[in-house]
């Protein structure tokens, strides 16, 4: 068994051979059998969870009548095996875990992290089979009424200000998120929306974490509109990092959004 922070990138896996991978809440095995490889996830673990471990089988995996069991059949032999990192396909709506606001005329940065998404792939170059969720996320609409909007993913979060207090979760990015509030009023923040979508994702070649370019939102008036403005590389706080992946969107600059509450 190995236990280390680089559990994703390329993998040779032999025929008959299956690798699995306790990362957080998610477990995962990937056989490869004769012209074909198999997937078996599970991501409904404890969201707490910090544990980090892969180990190599060198034997066939047991057929099972298992309706978790996917099967990809292919023309090659190759052995080649990637395990990548994706941010989420939808924007994440998070909610302060107690009540958190922001006066007139204050700038708050704080940290927001949230699960990764895993692309499996196979042979050279590599072709995408899957990918799925590190954590199961519930759905939740943002919007001003049922007919405008959009649907997201629901996280919770405690608002961290000092990255010290920060744990740190193999599974999970962090976006450092500065609000400037210029507008007359206080600025409650129920729940702010993240479009993730639209981000980078770098790992720190120091320490190993995943983090996202900065996001800055700036509130001009009172409401639930704000600027959008996007760092351009990874934060300071991740020193020398390395871009794991590109945003799966076209990024979204100083643009002005429905960023915050949307209740109805």
């Amino acid at each position: 068994m190995v236990n280390s922070e680089q559990w994703f990138g390329r993998f040779a896996l032999e025929q008959n051979h299956t690798r699995s991978w306790r990362v957080g809440p998610l477990s995962f095995w990937v056989h490869h059998g004769y012209h074909e490889w198999r997937l078996r996830v599970d991501n409904g673990g404890d969201p707490y969870s910090s544990v980090l471990e892969m180990e190599l089988f060198e034997e066939r995996q047991a057929d099972v009548e298992d309706r978790k069991i996917q099967r990809f059949l292919v023309s090659d032999e190759s052995r080649q095996l990637e395990i990548a990192l994706l941010l989420p396909d939808r924007p994440i709506v998070s909610s302060p875990a107690s009540p958190v606001s922001v006066p007139s005329s204050e700038s708050v940065r704080f940290y927001l992290s949230y699960p990764l998404w895993v692309a499996l792939g196979v042979g050279e170059p590599a072709r995408r089979l899957a990918e799925f969720p590190s954590l199961r996320l519930s759905d939740t609409w943002f919007g001003a009424n049922t007919r405008e909007g959009m649907l997201c993913y629901a996280t919770r979060s405690r608002c961290r200000v000092n990255l010290a207090d920060h744990p740190h979760l193999p599974y999970r990015a962090i976006t450092p998120l500065v609000i400037h509030n210029r507008a007359r009023d206080t600025l409650a923040l129920d729940r702010v929306k993240l479009p993730v979508s639209t981000l980078s994702l770098y790992r720190s070649r120091e320490h190993g974490w995943l983090w996202t370019q900065p996001v800055t939102l700036l509130r001009e008036e009172d409401g639930d509109m704000a600027e959008l403005q996007l760092g351009r590389n990874a934060p300071e706080e991740a020193g020398a990092a390395e871009m794991i992946a590109g945003p799966r969107e076209p990024p979204q600059r100083n643009v002005v959004f429905r960023a915050f509450s949307a209740l109805f």
